[in-house]
């Protein structure tokens, strides 16, 4: 586990709330230069605090307005394994989970209507007993992640 300053902390808020943020920006918010900022960030990069840059995207925006959470219990360790390969091969399969529980998996997938979801449930039936709940709203859909110790 990295050691984090309150200033790594700092630049981690600011990259989660815009990683198009540059250098000399991040500098003038934390009161660093901007070599310094720079050389922090390249030393989370290396270790792995920070692990890429995206963007946040609308999926029904983007044509995708079906969003669920599908739970799959599965049958043995060979078909959660397989799952795991499934849901890397499958670009409707947003995030998989595995958990402890019940359930082996946690799905978010997204679909451009409900029917074409049976393909990938017809599929998820074939590794264990997949559970749909649909998303209707998504009151929190993300958050930066905060530092430890940090309570509500």
């Amino acid at each position: 586990m990295a050691s984090l300053d309150s200033t790594d902390w700092q630049l981690l808020g600011l990259l989660q709330e815009d990683a198009r943020f540059g250098y000399r920006e991040l500098a003038r918010r934390v009161g660093l230069s901007p070599p310094a900022v720079a050389s922090r960030v390249r030393r989370l990069e290396s270790l792995q605090v920070i692990t890429g840059y995206s963007a946040r995207v609308d999926p029904a925006k983007a044509g995708w307005p079906v969003q669920a959470f599908i739970v799959l219990s599965t049958t043995g360790i060979r078909q959660s394994h397989q799952m795991a390969h499934t849901a890397r091969a499958t670009p409707q399969i947003l995030e998989d989970h595995r958990v402890t529980g019940t359930d082996d998996h946690i799905l978010r997938i997204v679909a451009p209507d409900v029917g074409a979801l049976e393909p990938l449930i017809d599929k998820l039936n074939e590794l264990g007993k997949p559970a749909t709940s649909f998303i209707l709203s998504s009151p929190k859909e993300w958050g930066p992640l905060p530092p430890p110790g940090t309570t509500g």
